[in-house]
């Protein structure tokens, strides 16, 4: 007899190698016409580029919106940014909002320095400037000893830029989260104030939405206008990567909705119900995409099981993309964000604790 939970099963079976993959069930909102199921929303209000940024952040005020039978509240807006603004969400994610006081999951492990694990290995290229590595500190008294030691011998001792980089898995923006005790109790820092404009702009444009079908009640009555974003959590996924299902339960407030966007590789994006035993819906997540779980949907059992190799669109992995946007000079050349956006993707999410 089979054990197995619902949501179990779906992950299993997309976790398949890539020739053995079957995307057919797979909701696909680039051909949402032919998907049974998938309901286009209308949202209430614009969706509004902060006034400070130079540059344009979105492609129109009024994006297409989706939701899904089966998952209230569930909002997936298909990427609405420019192809600048989603190389100023990389740069962000992997360069500023990596540093101190922020945590990664290198920190207990690593000395880490207050520049970004990017922009040094992006340095490390350059045959002008010295080369450094980063001290671990399992064997100094800066370890943590409530701290378990990994039986990874990498972990032991000194390592590059880009070998740290290579095993980043996350950052923690604003409440601190201790993935330990599951509890936001490792103290504060400012969560990145451009990145609070954009969830709140998503935020409010996603309020009370309708659908062109009679006789829809919104399933996302909480007001925008209210959102700001306390925490948020920065995942790193390589081909090779995923995140198992789970519920986020921690925040006490249960009723703003958590919000997310993805840059670079495809992936597919399970959500299912109040407990495993719901079958998930698969949902193709493409670069840019933003997710929001509003109402019911907040409390739902979702996860990755599956990164799509070679999805990133062209406007993030051709080594000259970038060269010319507005924020280019405070970054490094977009000749190293290339490769790195090949490979992986970016997934950038934000909720309101209080």
């Amino acid at each position: 007899m089979d054990q197995q939970t619902a949501f179990r099963r779906a992950e299993k079976q997309y976790k398949v190698r890539d020739g053995l993959l079957d995307l057919s069930t797979v909701i696909d909102l680039s051909v949402t016409s032919h998907t049974e199921g998938v309901h286009e929303l209308c949202l209430t209000y614009e969706l509004c580029s902060p006034s400070a940024l130079p540059f344009q952040l979105f492609t129109r005020t009024r994006p297409r919106a989706f939701t899904i039978d089966g998952h209230p509240g569930l909002i997936i807006i298909p990427n609405p940014f420019t192809d600048e603004a989603q190389r100023w969400l990389a740069r962000k994610c992997l360069c500023d909002c990596t540093r101190p006081p922020n945590r990664t999951n290198l920190d207990p492990f690593f000395e880490l320095p207050s520049t970004s694990l990017f922009t040094l290995a992006s340095e490390a290229n350059d045959t002008t400037r010295p080369q450094c590595l980063i001290d671990s500190r399992i064997l100094s008294d800066s370890f943590d000893s409530t701290v378990t030691k990994p039986k990874d011998t990498f972990y032991s001792q000194s390592a590059s830029p880009q070998a740290l980089l290579d095993r980043l898995r996350w950052c923690t923006l604003g409440w601190q989260y201790n993935w330990t005790s599951k509890l936001y109790d490792l103290g504060v820092s400012e969560f990145d104030p451009e990145l609070n404009e954009l969830m709140q702009a998503i935020a409010v444009a996603i309020t009370n939405p309708t659908r062109a079908a009679a006789n829809y009640c919104s399933d996302n009555t909480y007001d925008g206008t209210q959102y700001e974003s306390h925490a948020g959590i920065i995942n790193y996924y390589d081909e090779r990567a995923t995140m198992a299902g789970h519920v986020d339960k921690t925040e006490e407030n249960m009723d703003a909705p958590l919000i997310s966007f993805n840059i670079g590789l495809d992936c597919v994006y399970l959500i299912g119900g109040t407990t495993r035993d719901t079958v998930p819906t698969p949902v193709l997540l493409r670069s840019g995409d933003v997710l929001a779980m509003c109402g019911e949907s907040r409390l739902a059992y979702h996860g990755v099981p599956k990164i799509l190799a070679n999805t990133s669109p062209a406007y993030l992995t051709d080594l000259d993309a970038g060269n010319n946007d507005v924020v280019a000079g405070k970054y490094p050349q977009w000749q190293y964000f290339a490769p790195y956006l090949s490979t992986h993707r970016v997934n950038c999410n934000a909720r309101k604790c209080l």
